[in-house]
């Protein structure tokens, strides 16, 4: 078999081939001669766009994320800048964002709780750091974190036990509770709303930063035969 290159491991390839290994190293046999073939660049390896090659030793920006491809006589690297995945919405490091009833920041390992939110009686959502208290009419509003599991923040309401209710029985809803709570209080108050979330959340998609190495052992593979070396 014409060996015209050698890939990263070795194998023989035909001068004009191009192939990718491990989905990101692009390579093309260009040279012949049996020596290794020649690195083009980086194929991007984000889930949500349309993977694009990166040619060696730049980076593009995709929706407003940097992507690096680089190499050197050592290594070879593609590196994709880090962010947090909300919902089909991407996030830099650094960004804070409301996801259900806790407020985040995007780290570049995951997402922490900074603190929750609440919807007052005019559907505006209102904003708790972690063991804050807010009172909104007849309800009071917590967020902080369990006692026998501080890993874990709590956002809860609840009817206020400090002030003297009526309870009328045909005077349709209390505008005063969020939604979808119908309580006109013929029960003693109770909790009724409790929500929690684990107070940090690793990246679902860790994959950022990938290098291969040319090994020690390697050397620039050579189509002369041993009986015509020199002695």
């Amino acid at each position: 078999m014409r060996c015209d290159c050698r890939d990263w491991y070795g194998r023989c390839k035909l001068k004009g081939e191009m192939w990718i290994d491990d989905e990101i190293w692009n390579y093309m046999c260009q040279r012949g001669y049996g020596e290794d073939a020649n690195f083009i660049g980086c194929l991007t390896h984000e889930k949500t766009t349309e993977k694009r090659l990166i040619l060696m030793n730049t980076n593009v920006t995709i929706d407003g994320f940097w992507f690096s491809c680089e190499s050197d006589e050592k290594r070879i690297k593609y590196e994709e800048e880090p962010r947090c995945m909300i919902n089909e919405t991407k996030f830099h490091v650094g960004d804070e964002f409301r996801d259900g009833f806790f407020n985040w920041i995007c780290l570049d390992t995951g997402r922490w709780v900074t603190g929750c939110y609440y919807q007052n009686e005019s559907k505006h959502w209102i904003k708790l750091k972690i063991g804050e208290i807010a009172y909104n009419g007849l309800v009071m509003h917590v967020c902080d974190r369990y006692d026998d599991y501080p890993g874990r923040i709590q956002y809860y309401a609840e009817v206020r036990k400090d002030i003297a209710q009526k309870n009328p029985t045909n005077k349709g809803i209390n505008a005063n509770l969020p939604e979808p709570i119908d309580n006109r209080l013929k029960k003693p108050p109770i909790r009724w709303l409790h929500e929690n979330a684990a107070d940090f959340i690793f990246n679902d998609n860790p994959f950022r930063l990938k290098i291969r190495y040319l090994p020690s052992s390697r050397r620039s593979w050579t189509t002369v035969l041993p009986s015509q070396h020199r002695t």
